[in-house]
C-alpha cells in the first residue's frame, strides 16, 4: 500500500455516509468502458429507467434482499457494477459476489469489472493495486470485494460480509461440495452485520420446480414492470400473450419453415388499444407490487422480461418463439432467456398400455416415410440391446426392430453379430433397401476400452462410441475424443435427450414427432417394451436445502427408454441432409425447395388471438 493510498482510505474513514441513492451515484460518477457492452461513456439511467428503482432498492432503507428475476437483455450485469461501484463510493464495507462458477468470475471480475473501474476515476482513485488487489479480491478504503465460484465451500465460509452479490443462481451447484446449498451458505455470512446487510439475488430462471430466484422472487414483493395505456390510460405489464404479430412462412430445405416477423405491436388487456413498440417504449411506467407485504419484512423483488428492455427488438423476440415453439427445449429456452419466466414441463401423457395398442401393421420392413435409418445399441454385462429407427421429416420416426445380442462387448463372436446388424439391408416398399446411415453405442459401463476401439475400427460403418451427461442443459450431443489413443467419443445429454423421447410418446397424432411401432410381434415391440420405455420419470426433492430434479424409475428395465435416446441422439447428431437421402430412395423430393428469388413464400395474416403459451 502506498503513502497516497493510506491517505485516502484516513481521509475516507472519517468521511460523512452520503443519501445518494445508487442511481444518482451512477448518474453521476459511472463511466462505461464498452468492452463488456454495446454502449460506453457517461451511465444514464433513463437508458432503460425500470434499473432505476431496482437499483435504488439496495441503497434503500429498510431493505435488506433484493431479488430479481430477469431476462437476458436487460442490463443485470451492469446494475451489478453500478451496485458494486456504489458500495466501494458511498457504502464502503466487505462484500462477496457469488457466480456459478470460477471462470466465471475470472472473466467477469477481467473483462467487465477491472474494465470499470479504470473507466470510472471515483473507482479508479479508490480501489487498491498492486498487491493489494488481485482478480478475485478488489480492497479499497473500509472494505474489500471479495469473488467466488459457487462450487467453492470455502469462498462461501469465511470471513463475515455486509454487502452480498449472487449473480445467475439457478446456475449454482445444488450443493457447495457437500457443505449444501451455496445461497444459504452465503446468506449466513451476512448475520453478523444484521439489520445493515444488503443481499442483493440476480438471475434468469429456469424450472419452476427448481429455480432458486423463483422461489425468491415469491418471497419479496413481486414486483411488475408495468406501462400506461395511451387509450385508457390504465397501468399494465407487458406480457407476451399480448404482443400481437404479423408473420411470413416460408419453407426452406429438409421441409423446414423459416419465420419474418414483419410487424409487432402492444394490445392493452384493459382496453383493447393498440400501440407500437417504440410507443410502449417510451411510456410512463411504474413498478407493482403484488405481494406488498413483503416490504415489512424488507424484500422488493422484480420481474423483467426482454419486450421492456432497450436492447431488444420485439420482431425479434417473436420470431425466438415462432422457431421454438414446437420444441420443448428451445421453449424453456425462450421462457426462461426472453420471457425472465421459470418453465414448466409438460410431463408426458403416454401410458405403456397405450403405446402398445396403437402399433400399426407395415407393408414393408421400413414403412412409407422413412427416410434415413439410426441404431441405438446398449451395453450390459452379458448382452447388447439395440433398436433400428427410421426417421422422416418433422422428427417423426419409426420402430424398425427392437432386439438383443448375447454376449460381452469384449468378445469377438458379439462384434461379428453387430456387424450383421449394420451391414443389414432392410427392404422397402417399393423393392430398395436401406442400412443405417449411424449408430450410437453406450461405451459406458465396464466394457469402456473395449467398446471405443471395436467402435473405431468399424468407423467406415458409420458406428460411434457414446458416454452419457447428466446435465439439464446444454447441446444435445457434441463431440470429443476419449482419454485413451485420442479415439473418437460423442457425450450425450442423457436427460435432455429422454425428456424429448418421453415428450414425443406422449403424442397421439401421427406428424410431426409422432412414434410409429409395427404390429408384428417378431419385431420386439411387446408390452415389456412399452413399460421399459415409459420407464422414469422427473420428481423434484430437497437436497441440502436446494431443490433439484431426480429421475426415478417406475419400472425396473429401462433399456428402452435409453436406446430409444441413443437411436434420435444419432438422428439429431449430424446434420443430415433428407432431400439427397430421399431422391436417392423415391428419386424425388417432396418439399417446397427454397425459394432463391428472396420472395417470400406462403404470407400469413395477422395472428388475432394473439399466442398463447
Amino acid at each position: 500500500m502506498t503513502i497516497q493510498e493510506l491517505g485516502r482510505m484516513t481521509m475516507s474513514m472519517f468521511k460523512p455516509v452520503s443519501d445518494m441513492t445508487v442511481s444518482e451515484w451512477a448518474d453521476k460518477y459511472r463511466r462505461l468502458a464498452g468492452s463488456g457492452s454495446s454502449e460506453q461513456g457517461k451511465w444514464h439511467t433513463d437508458r432503460a429507467p425500470y434499473q432505476r428503482e431496482i437499483m435504488d432498492s439496495f441503497s434503500q432503507r429498510g431493505v435488506h434482499d433484493v431479488t430479481c428475476m430477469m431476462a437476458a437483455q436487460t442490463g443485470k450485469t451492469v446494475m451489478f457494477s453500478n451496485m458494486l461501484g456504489y458500495v466501494i463510493c458511498v457504502r464502503p464495507g466487505p462484500c462477496l459476489l457469488v457466480m456459478p462458477a470460477e471462470d466465471d468470475v475470472d472473466n467477469y471480475s477481467k473483462e467487465r469489472l477491472a474494465p470499470d473501474i479504470e473507466a470510472t476515476p471515483a473507482l479508479r482513485e479508490r480501489v487498491f493495486s498492486g498487491n493489494e488487489s488481485t482478480i478475485r479480491m478488489k480492497r479499497f478504503p473500509g472494505g474489500f470485494i471479495s469473488m467466488t465460484g459457487a462450487i467453492s465451500p470455502g469462498g462461501l465460509k469465511s470471513r463475515p460480509i455486509r454487502n452480498l452479490f449472487m449473480d445467475e443462481v439457478d446456475g449454482y451447484p445444488a450443493s457447495a461440495g457437500v457443505e449444501g446449498d451455496p445461497v444459504l451458505l452465503a446468506k449466513k455470512r451476512t448475520q453478523t452485520f444484521g439489520s445493515t446487510a444488503k443481499r442483493m439475488c440476480m438471475s434468469t430462471p429456469t424450472l419452476k420446480t427448481t429455480s432458486r430466484i423463483y422461489r425468491e422472487f415469491l418471497h419479496g414483493t413481486q414486483e411488475e414492470w408495468e406501462i400506461t395505456c395511451k387509450h385508457c390510460g390504465e397501468h399494465s405489464p407487458i406480457l407476451f400473450e399480448d404482443i400481437r404479430f404479423e408473420k411470413i412462412e416460408t419453407i426452406v430445405s429438409e421441409g423446414q419453415t423459416e419465420y419474418d416477423v414483419t410487424s409487432a405491436k402492444w394490445r392493452c388487456p384493459k382496453c383493447g388499444g393498440m400501440m407500437e413498440e417504440w410507443e410502449v417504449k417510451r411510456a410512463p411506467a411504474k413498478w407493482v407490487a403484488h405481494n406488498p407485504d413483503a416490504l415489512k419484512r424488507g424484500h422488493r423483488s422484480f420481474h423483467i422480461n426482454a419486450f421492456a428492455s432497450p436492447w431488444a427488438d420485439w420482431k425479434a423476440e417473436c420470431k425466438k418463439f415462432l422457431d421454438a415453439k414446437d420444441d420443448p427445449e428451445m421453449l424453456k429456452t425462450f421462457y426462461n432467456l426472453e420471457l425472465g419466466l421459470p418453465f414448466e414441463r409438460k410431463e408426458t401423457s403416454a401410458i405403456p398400455d397405450q403405446l402398445f395398442l396403437r402399433r400399426e401393421h407395415y407393408n414393408a420392413e421400413v414403412p412409407n416415410g422413412v427416410l434415413v435409418i439410426t441404431i441405438g445399441i446398449d451395453t450390459q454385462d452379458n448382452r447388447l440391446e439395440y433398436e433400428v429407427k427410421g426417421w422422416g421429416r418433422d422428427e417423426e420416426s419409426w420402430g424398425i426392430q427392437y432386439g438383443v445380442i448375447p454376449g460381452r462387448a469384449d468378445e469377438e463372436s458379439t462384434w461379428e453379430m453387430v456387424d450383421e446388424l449394420l451391414d443389414r439391408d432392410w427392404r422397402m416398399e417399393n423393392g430398395k433397401t436401406m442400412r443405417a446411415a449411424v449408430t450410437f453405442m453406450d461405451a459406458g459401463g465396464h466394457f469402456f476400452d473395449a467398446v471405443v476401439e471395436h467402435c473405431n475400427q468399424r468407423r467406415t460403418k458409420r458406428i460411434y462410441p457414446i458416454r452419457g451427461d447428466n446435465k439439464d442443459s446444454g447441446p444435445l450431443v457434441h463431440h470429443t475424443k476419449s482419454t485413451k489413443k485420442g479415439l473418437n467419443l460423442f457425450i450425450l445429454n442423457v436427460f435432455v435427450g429422454k425428456r424429448a423421447v418421453l415428450y414425443n410418446a406422449g403424442i397421439t397424432t401421427p406428424g410431426k414427432r409422432y412414434m410409429h411401432f409395427p404390429d408384428d410381434e417378431e419385431k420386439g415391440y411387446d408390452e415389456n417394451y412399452f413399460r421399459g420405455l415409459i420407464s422414469e420419470q422427473v420428481r423434484p426433492v430437497k437436497k441440502r436445502g436446494a431443490y433439484v430434479e431426480e429421475w426415478t424409475k417406475i419400472y425396473e428395465r429401462n433399456e428402452p427408454l435409453d436406446i430409444n435416446n441413443y437411436a434420435r441422439c444419432a438422428f439429431k447428431g449430424f446434420k443430415i441432409d433428407l432431400n439427397a437421402f430421399e431422391r436417392r430412395l423415391y428419386g424425388e423430393t417432396k418439399v417446397i425447395p427454397a425459394d432463391t428469388s428472396g420472395r417470400p413464400q406462403k404470407p400469413k395474416g395477422l395472428i388475432s388471438g394473439g399466442v398463447k403459451i
